[in-house]
C-alpha cells in the first residue's frame, strides 16, 4: 500500500479511506481526491486505489460525459501495471509452475487483475 500512496502523492492526489456503503468500492472525487472504502479487505483496497489512480493519470472526469468502457479498461490496465512488476511475475510463475490462481495469490492481486496484466503484456509483445 505504501508504494501506491507514494504514487498517489506523485500524481498530486489525496487519498481518503472512509466507510462507504456496501457495494461501493471507491471513487474519484472532485479534482485529485480519491476515496476508498475502508471496509474492504486491504488487498481489494490496493486494487481499487490503483484503478482510481489510473483515472487520475489519464485525466478522466467521471462527472461529465465520457467513454466509460474505454476509461474503465484504461484504468484497469494502469492498475495492473502498478500492482505487478514483470520480475515479480516471473518469480511467481516459476514458483507456481504457471498456475494463475497461485500466481495471483503470490502477487497479492485478484485473478482478474492478473488476467488484465497478462493481456497487457501480450499486447506489449505484439
Amino acid at each position: 500500500m505504501q508504494k501506491l500512496m507514494e504514487h498517489a502523492a506523485l500524481l498530486g492526489c489525496r487519498v481518503y479511506f472512509l466507510p462507504l456503503h456496501e457495494g461501493m468500492y471507491g471513487y474519484l472525487a472532485t479534482g485529485q481526491d480519491v476515496v476508498i472504502n475502508s471496509r474492504l479487505p486491504e488487498g481489494f483496497q490496493r486494487e481499487v486505489l490503483a484503478h482510481e489512480l489510473g483515472h487520475v493519470h489519464y485525466g478522466h472526469d467521471l462527472r461529465t460525459r465520457h467513454d466509460s468502457p474505454r476509461d474503465e479498461t484504461r484504468a484497469d490496465m494502469y492498475a495492473a501495471r502498478l500492482l505487478i512488476e514483470p520480475i515479480e511475475y516471473a518469480i511467481a510463475e516459476s514458483l507456481h509452475d504457471g498456475c494463475h490462481p497461485s500466481i495471483a495469490g503470490e502477487l497479492r492481486v485478484s485473478r482478474k487483475m492478473l488476467k488484465i496484466w497478462l493481456q497487457w503484456m501480450k499486447g506489449k509483445a505484439a
